[in-house]
């Protein structure tokens, strides 16, 4: 996996917002084609409209809404992780309900260890508590990577509520 708390556009230029219109228009037409190579390209191309933080609050929540749906139903494991990593660019430039990513959370046991890496990210991205109970049994999953996931997802919680009430969370840099 490459982990969206690395994120870089890789100098890729920003399209114009009549560009990032045609690109959506296009999206949700090929995100529908039998064609899986075709889906798993356009939810890339998705993932980029949110890593470059250029889709308005209300369209980067439709756009990662749509792409939860297409990862529980892709039926192909090349195009639910590019709609997985497309979650995960959102996570990291906008401030998703937690609303929005609940299905993956709701259907967190279907997902193999390296796509669950993203799920667990993308829940915690939410900054939600309601994120903590789904992420919580990944911490004894046998595979290393989804555990160390989880660990730094919990830590994120632990992070951000501790902010919220003023307090330290132990293990943190202040200690």
């Amino acid at each position: 996996m490459v982990s969206p708390r690395s994120h870089s556009t890789g100098g890729s230029p920003v399209p114009s917002y009549r560009q990032r219109l045609q690109q959506l228009e296009l999206a949700w037409t090929t995100l529908s084609s039998a064609d899986a190579r075709r889906r798993a390209i356009w939810a890339d191309n998705l993932g980029d409209l949110l890593g470059w933080a250029c889709l308005e609050q209300a369209e980067a929540e439709r756009v990662a809404g749509r792409l939860v749906q297409l990862a529980l139903t892709a039926g192909d494991h090349a195009v639910g992780e590019s709609a997985l990593h497309a979650v995960a660019e959102a996570g990291v430039r906008y401030k998703l309900p937690y609303a929005v990513v609940e299905p993956l959370a709701d259907n967190i046991g279907a997902f193999d260890p390296m796509l669950l890496e993203y799920v667990l990210f993308s829940l915690s991205a939410t900054h939600d508590e309601r994120a903590r109970a789904p992420i919580e049994p990944f911490l004894t999953h046998p595979v290393a990577d989804v555990r160390r996931e989880a660990a730094i997802a919990i830590a994120e919680l632990d992070s951000i509520s501790a902010a919220r009430s003023g307090a330290t969370p132990s293990g943190s840099f202040g200690d």
